[in-house]
C-alpha cells in the first residue's frame, strides 16, 4: 500500500502524492466537463424545449421593452470579464499575498508542504490558486445550469415577453386583452430566437 511520504528538500517540506492527479482526472475534471456540456446543450441548442405556460396580455410584469444588446447598460463582454477575470485576479493576488506571508515565517512547520505528483512539483501557491479558481468556475457553471433548468421547467416568461411575442388576438377570436389568459402560441413577432429565449 502506498502512503504519502514526507521528506525535506533544501529546507522545503515536500509530500509525495499518488492520488492528486488521478483524483483530478477521474473525479473533478469529469464533473466539470459534464456541467459545461450540459450548459452547452441547455443554452446553445434547441434539444430541450421550454414548457409552454400561459400568460395574460395585460400583465405588467411581462410588458417591459426589449433592449438590444448594443444598448444595454452592461454589455455582455464586460459582464463576462467581471464574472470570470475579476474573481480570478482577486484569487491570484490573495493567494500570492498569503504565500509570501507564509514563506517569510521562520518556522517551516506552519507552512503548507509542496506536493510531488507524477514527477511534477506543485507548490502550495499554484495548488491553492488552481483549486479556488476551479471551484469558482464550477460554481458559475452550476449556477447557470440550475437557472436554465428552472427556467425551462417552469416556463416563466421574461419581463420583455409581450414586446418580442406581439400576441395576435385574432388567432383566438378575441379583440381585447381584458381578463384573457392565453395558452396558445399566437406570437406574431418576427424573431423566433428572441421568442424562444423569452419563454
Amino acid at each position: 500500500m502506498s502512503r504519502a511520504k514526507e521528506r525535506l528538500k533544501g529546507g522545503d517540506e515536500t509530500k509525495d502524492s499518488v492520488t492528486l492527479l488521478p483524483c483530478f482526472y477521474f473525479v473533478e475534471l469529469p464533473i466539470l466537463a459534464s456541467s459545461v456540456v450540459s450548459l452547452y446543450f441547455l443554452e446553445l441548442t434547441d434539444i430541450f424545449q421550454p414548457v409552454h405556460s400561459g400568460y395574460s396580455c395585460n400583465d405588467r410584469s411581462l410588458s417591459l421593452p426589449y433592449i438590444l444588446p448594443r444598448q444595454e447598460v452592461c454589455p455582455l463582454p464586460l459582464l463576462f470579464s467581471l464574472a470570470f477575470a475579476a474573481p480570478t485576479a482577486t484569487i491570484l493576488i490573495g493567494e500570492a499575498i498569503l504565500y509570501c506571508y507564509l514563506s517569510r515565517r521562520s518556522t517551516a512547520t506552519q507552512t503548507e508542504a509542496n506536493i510531488n505528483a507524477a514527477g511534477c512539483n506543485f507548490n502550495s501557491y499554484i495548488r491553492r490558486a488552481v483549486r479556488f479558481i476551479g471551484v469558482h468556475i464550477f460554481g458559475l457553471c452550476v449556477t447557470a445550469l440550475i437557472t436554465d433548468i428552472l427556467q425551462l421547467s417552469t416556463g416563466q416568461h421574461t419581463p420583455y415577453w409581450l414586446d418580442v411575442c406581439k400576441p395576435n388576438l385574432t388567432h383566438i377570436n378575441m379583440s381585447t386583452c381584458d381578463e384573457a389568459f392565453i395558452l396558445e402560441d399566437i406570437c406574431s413577432g418576427q424573431d423566433s430566437g428572441l421568442i424562444n429565449a423569452g419563454r
